[in-house]
């Protein structure tokens, strides 16, 4: 008589079939079929629950979908048995930085390097949560640390151009964002920002080429427009200029402060009734102090100055102090007792 029972599985069975459901579930994940991926680690757990490599799978699965509460538990489990495994502490590192634990994040990402001192990608994952802390000091070490290891990640390029901009180290943030951009040029907010920090450098020049190479990208980018036309202006080009903030006015039309700069380019050019129009059309909606200023010069312009006068009056009605207003003032009245000078 013949038993209906089917015979258990082997040890070396259900390891392998463990194994296989591993590698299914991650190469699911990686190819972003979440739910498929889901269902193969729950199938390796139910069949070996401490599995750490499951373990860790089923917790980054949790961490990509923002369920971090449900992601941590699953690492530390790995963790009480394993204190140094490492895919684990990356995990939780990774867990805590995106949660918004950048204390937490920097002591596991510091754990995790007294374990493996050779791996430049939390070095710098370590740098970027120091930075966020304002720890610049430390966050330089680090990634200087994870170039000493591998010479040539653009993560850490990244990282060390930023922290040097926000150093206001500009030189070597120039540095490092032009490393990054020999390696991948695609990064807009790069290139945009090394742009500003050539200009602020008054290198319009070649910042103009950044601003264009983030353009061949991206053909609106508000930034890189703005970036152009303010080179072109500081190169005596006030059509170039124009041309390119009247783009960006078509983008974003009611931007104040663009208009008043094209204002300003009118005027540099003696296209005063253009100039007019750009100032009186912010007037309309708001009582902003360089339209005021714009319109003054128009006034002069004009030799209309006692208009220019009173409107300076009103300003200082309302901020006595405003050197640059009583600035303008003292020289539309000296321009103004010229031109009567002039007249007699």
């Amino acid at each position: 008589m013949h038993s209906n029972n089917k015979k258990a599985p082997s040890h070396g069975q259900t390891l392998r079939r463990v194994t296989e459901l591993c590698k299914l579930a991650n190469r699911a994940m990686k190819s972003g079929h979440i739910a498929e991926a889901r269902g193969l680690f729950e199938q390796g757990l139910a069949l070996d629950p401490t599995n750490a490599y499951l373990l860790v799978g089923m917790g980054e699965l949790h961490r990509k979908q923002g369920r971090y509460d449900q992601a941590l538990p699953l690492f530390q489990k790995v963790l009480s048995e394993e204190p140094t495994n490492l895919f684990a502490l990356r995990g939780v590192g990774a867990t805590l930085q995106e949660k918004g634990d950048l204390e937490g994040a920097a002591r596991i990402w510091q754990a995790y390097i007294g374990n493996n001192e050779f791996d430049f990608f939390v070095y710098t994952r370590l740098g970027d949560t120091l930075k966020k802390l304002d720890r610049f000091e430390e966050a330089e070490k680090s990634y200087l640390k994870a170039l000493q290891i591998n010479n040539g990640d653009k993560h850490t390029y990244l990282g060390l151009g930023d922290l040097y901009y926000k150093m206001g180290r500009d030189d070597e943030a120039i540095y490092y964002c032009d490393k990054l951009l020999a390696i991948d040029d695609r990064f807009i907010n790069i290139l945009t920002m090394v742009g500003n920090l050539l200009r602020k450098k008054g290198e319009h020049k070649k910042a103009k080429d950044y601003y264009q190479r983030a353009l061949q990208i991206e053909n609106e980018n508000t930034y890189a427009l703005y970036g152009l036309g303010d080179c072109c202006r500081g190169m005596g080009d006030f059509n170039g200029a124009l041309t390119h903030w009247l783009h960006l006015l078509k983008i974003g039309p009611r931007n104040d402060n663009l208009t008043t700069r094209v204002g300003d380019m009118y005027l540099a050019l003696h296209q005063t009734d253009q100039a007019r129009r750009c100032y009186s059309q912010i007037l309309t909606r708001s009582k902003n102090k360089f339209a005021v200023l714009g319109l003054c010069r128009v006034f002069r312009h004009e030799k209309s100055y006692d208009q220019a006068i009173h409107s300076y009056q009103m300003l200082l009605s309302k901020s006595p102090a405003d050197s640059r207003v009583q600035r303008e003032l003292a020289n539309t009245l000296e321009e103004k007792a010229l031109s009567q000078g002039q007249e007699s």
